[in-house]
């Protein structure tokens, strides 16, 4: 393994774990925007939405970039220099090391996910009045956040292979485009 082949899975690797991270964002996002829809102050909730686009944006330019784009971003930050062309003695194929770690990723959001859902299920019924709505109880963001990051963990740890596919495909069609624009 050289230090470029390193950079580039520790990058889709940290691409992973900041799409994790970004799952635990969602209840707090959802509070705050269900908390200015409320407080009917306009100033208020276009300052929160435009936030939020930018901070998805950034966000989604980051996952594009350690996903999909590691090779440039190897490139601009010179990750890669001083190490020459040493090769690093582990002996285990680049999409075996990736699904390892989604496989890990996924783990560990179902061992985070699964308790708070089970937590927050039952917060949900002790606040349950029946003539509240499901969008008016305050753990409803909560459970659909953890629903999603249970489901989302056990589909890396079940179809990590999947996911490992399409990170080499796009990696494969990004690498066949930038050969053509060279050309």
């Amino acid at each position: 393994m050289t230090p470029k082949t390193f950079w580039i899975l520790f990058l889709r690797i940290f691409g992973l774990y900041l799409i994790w991270q970004t799952l635990t964002l969602l209840p707090s996002l959802f509070s705050t925007l269900i908390y200015m829809f409320k407080a009917n102050d306009g100033l208020s909730v276009f300052s929160t939405i435009c936030a939020i686009v930018l901070i998805g944006c950034t966000f989604a330019l980051v996952f594009r970039l350690c996903l999909f784009k590691t090779e440039m971003v190897i490139e601009k930050l010179h990750l890669a220099r001083g190490f020459g062309e040493e090769k690093f003695d582990i002996n285990i194929h680049r999409s075996s090391l990736l699904s390892i770690a989604i496989i890990v990723l996924g783990g560990l959001m179902l061992t985070e996910g699964l308790p708070l859902l089970a937590y927050h299920g039952f917060q949900y019924f002790q606040r349950d009045n029946t003539y509240n709505s499901f969008t008016s109880n305050l753990s409803s963001p909560w459970i659909v956040t953890n629903f999603l990051k249970v489901l989302f963990g056990y589909f890396m740890v079940t179809d990590s292979r999947l996911i490992v596919n399409f990170i080499e495909r796009k990696r494969k069609k990004a690498k066949i485009s930038e050969e053509e624009t060279e050309a």
